[in-house]
C-alpha cells in the first residue's frame, strides 16, 4: 500500500530534485549538533555524473548514527519508514534506516560514516554546493570509493571531474592498504555476511568486498586511461573528453543550474 500511496504524493521541491527537503534534513541534524554530508548517487551527481538517483544518502559520524536515526523516527508527523531493500554489492545500505517525507516524493537514508570512510566523518572533510548541501570534498570522496572498492562509481567520478593519473597520485593513497584499511574491509564483510541471514537465498560472498590484495595504483591508472573508451557512440568524441564532460566545460560544481 505504501507504493500505491506514493502515486498521490506531491513532487519534491526544485522540479523533483528535493533540495528544500534535504536542506531541512541537514538542518535538523545540525540543530542536534550532528554534522553530515551527502554521499552515494547524489554526490556523484554533484561531481558531474549524469545519473538520476532517487534516495538521498546522508552520512553522519559513527558515534552519532543511532541518535540521528532516532531523531527522524520521533518526527513521525513528518517522516515515515521507507520500504526495505535487498542487499546491495559491497554495502550495508539495506541495514540502514530509510525515511520518507509524508505526502512528498522524497526519501533518504541515514548511515554511519563507516559505510564510506575508514576514518570517521569530520567537518574538514566537507564542502558545500551552490545550494548549500554538504558533500565530501573530492579527494575524500574519491578515496572512499577506492577504500570501499566501488570501482564503477570511481570510474564515473573520474569521468565527471575529468581526473587524471597525476591527480590521483597527488591526492589519493593508492599504495598497499594500511592495517586499518585491511581491518575495515574484514569488519565490513562480517557485517554484510551477518545481515544476509535475513534474506534466504542470498549468497553473501557475492556482496562482500575482496580481501585479496588489490593493486590500487594499477586500478586507478586503468580507470583514468580508459576515459575515452567510455564515451558512448551517441557522443562525438571530438567534442567530449569523457562521457560526461565536453571539451572546455567548467567544473560541474560551479554550474548555476546545479541539480544538487
Amino acid at each position: 500500500m505504501a507504493d500505491l500511496a506514493n502515486n498521490y504524493d506531491q513532487q519534491a521541491s526544485h522540479n523533483g530534485r528535493g533540495i528544500d527537503e534535504i536542506s531541512r534534513v541537514i538542518e535538523i541534524l545540525k540543530d542536534a549538533n550532528i554534522i553530515s554530508c551527502v554521499v552515494g548517487g547524489k554526490a556523484l551527481l554533484y561531481y558531474g555524473v549524469h545519473r538520476i538517483p532517487t534516495d538521498w544518502h546522508v552520512c553522519v559520524p559513527n558515534n552519532q548514527f543511532l541518535d540521528a536515526s532516532t531523531i527522524f523516527t520521533h518526527l513521525g508527523d513528518t517522516y515515515e519508514p521507507g520500504p526495505k531493500i535487498l542487499p546491495q554489492l559491497k554495502s550495508l545500505l539495506h541495514t540502514y534506516p530509510r525515511f520518507k517525507q509524508k505526502g512528498v516524493k522524497f526519501s533518504f537514508y541515514i548511515m554511519p560514516a563507516s559505510e564510506y570512510f575508514v576514518t570517521d566523518l569530520h567537518g574538514d572533510m566537507i564542502e558545500r554546493s551552490r545550494n548549500n548541501i554538504p558533500y565530501p570534498k573530492l579527494e575524500h570522496f574519491a578515496q572512499s570509493l577506492v577504500n570501499t572498492q566501488r570501482w564503477a562509481e570511481l570510474a564515473q567520478l573520474v569521468d565527471g571531474m575529468d581526473l587524471d593519473e597525476e591527480w590521483g597520485g597527488a591526492h589519493l593513497n593508492l599504495d598497499k592498504p594500511s592495517p586499518a584499511e585491511t581491518e575495515y574491509v574484514a569488519t565490513k564483510n562480517k557485517k554484510i555476511k551477518s545481515s544476509c541471514d535475513e534474506f534466504p537465498g542470498t549468497d553473501p560472498r557475492l556482496a562482500t568486498l575482496t580481501e585479496k590484495p588489490v593493486n590500487r595504483m594499477k586500478k586507478w591508472q586503468s580507470i583514468v586511461q580508459t576515459k575515452e573508451s567510455r564515451i558512448g557512440p551517441h557522443l562525438p568524441k571530438e567534442r567530449y573528453v569523457t562521457q560526461f564532460r565536453r571539451k572546455g566545460s567548467q567544473d560541474p560544481r560551479l554550474r548555476e543550474d546545479s541539480a544538487v
